[in-house]
């Protein structure tokens, strides 16, 4: 039991030590294609500051002298970002998602939403206020509508022939959750009035885990001045509808009506909702029911010839086995009883005659007397029979008692 024990524990050791081995190289890949894909991105930054930089030393420098660089697949996209930049989404490091999202109550209870105003605290639109449009839990950013817009340069083979087509389209550029504040009205105590204050600090409470749906849900506190800022409320859905819907009138018509002379479901469905062979099914078909009797007979058939093949000994048995149970228990006949009478009669006599040699009960620690020398050779084996029937008799009357009680007849003279 032992050897066992240890056997399981060194296979217990070795799989874990091959499941560590195996996190650690896909850690290990994937922090090498994070760095090698924030590497591309921060290269390519670097080279179009460093063209911006030398497009305006040139410009300064040659004035109508200095090189177009809105040719080619830059053409009409001059200052434009590149559409890589743009498209890339890497997943940042979790501190770095957490140090983003610490004035909000955190990275994992984010107190934002879609839909709520906030104000930007960095970037060329700081101080204005928008409305959240869309949120990356991932890279803790936020798209607001309408600000931090920039340039995207559109991929030359997506552009058309036509000149009228544009090689730049103007969008929202994700923000850090650092660089926002919620905008919630509140009303001042002091001077009664409601205005827009500047949200520094959120937490949540009264945290709710729903085991069914496996969603999370609680409150948004401002912490100093414990007041709870509602969640947003979402727009409606505009659902339309297309020819291939299912109308609620017909949904709700009732097209059966179950009645006492049919079952509510027709056979033919019972192998459509359950398996036609499972062992579960209480209704099968006759020709599966034959079948499986047929197999449990051929079982049983089979099971009845191995019990006939017999040896020749196995069947000397059987027979005399047989005979004996044919003969029925035995009778004892007069004879046997007769016989019976005569071998306890000789038993007892026996014993009696033993009786007589045996010596007296006393206290003494002396040794019996010996017995006379004529008696000396039939002595034993009286002696060994009477003890022998003593074992086997029933216990002596009272007349025999007081021969044994007898002292034994003195030795004779020489």
């Amino acid at each position: 039991m032992q050897k066992i024990l240890r056997r399981v524990a060194t296979a217990e050791r070795v799989a874990a030590k091959r499941a560590k081995a195996k996190d650690l190289k896909f850690y290990k890949k994937d922090k090498r294609e994070r760095r090698q894909e924030d590497s591309y991105q921060y290269r390519g930054i670097r080279d179009e500051l460093r063209e911006a930089k030398k497009a305006v030393r040139d410009d300064w420098a040659l004035g109508p002298l200095a090189p177009k660089r809105d040719i080619g697949d830059w053409a009409g996209a001059k200052g434009a970002i590149h559409e890589t930049r743009y498209v890339a989404r890497i997943p940042i490091h979790p501190n770095l998602r957490d140090q983003r999202c610490a004035w909000a109550g955190g990275s994992k209870n984010l107190n934002l939403a879609i839909s709520d105003r906030v104000v930007l605290m960095d970037g060329p639109d700081k101080g204005r206020i928008g409305k959240i449009a869309n949120i990356d839990a991932e890279r803790a950013e936020v798209t607001v509508e309408g600000l931090n817009k920039s340039n995207i340069r559109v991929q030359p083979e997506l552009r058309s022939d036509d000149d009228d087509d544009v090689a730049v389209v103007n969008l929202e550029l994700p923000i850090p959750i650092s660089s926002i504040r919620l905008v919630h009205p509140i009303r001042d105590p002091a001077t009664g009035f409601t205005r827009d204050v500047i949200i520094n600090r959120l937490t949540h409470a009264g945290l709710l885990y729903d085991r069914v749906s496996g969603r999370r849900y609680w409150s948004r506190v401002v912490p100093e001045l414990n007041i709870a800022i509602p969640w947003p409320k979402m727009p409606e859905k505009d659902l339309k509808d297309y020819e291939g819907d299912t109308l609620r009138i017909d949904v709700e018509a009732r097209t059966f009506v179950p009645t006492l002379l049919r079952p509510p479901i027709p056979e033919a469905v019972i192998d459509e909702l359950r398996n036609k062979y499972s062992r579960f099914r209480t209704r099968h078909d006759p020709e599966y029911i034959a079948r499986k009797e047929a197999e449990e007979q051929a079982v049983r058939d089979r099971y009845k010839l191995m019990d006939s093949m017999r040896t020749p000994l196995q069947e000397l048995h059987r027979a005399e086995r047989a005979n004996k149970k044919k003969k029925g228990k035995p009778r004892l006949t007069i004879e046997m009883l007769e016989k019976i009478g005569e071998v306890m009669a000789r038993n007892l006599e026996r014993r009696a005659n033993a009786g007589n040699l045996l010596p007296p009960t006393s206290s003494s620690s002396s040794p019996p007397a010996a017995p006379a020398e004529q008696g000396s050779e039939s002595a034993p084996q009286e002696s060994t029979s009477a003890s022998t029937s003593e074992s086997t008799s029933p216990p002596p009357s009272e007349s025999t008692t007081a021969q044994e009680t007898q002292p034994p007849p003195p030795p004779p003279s020489s």
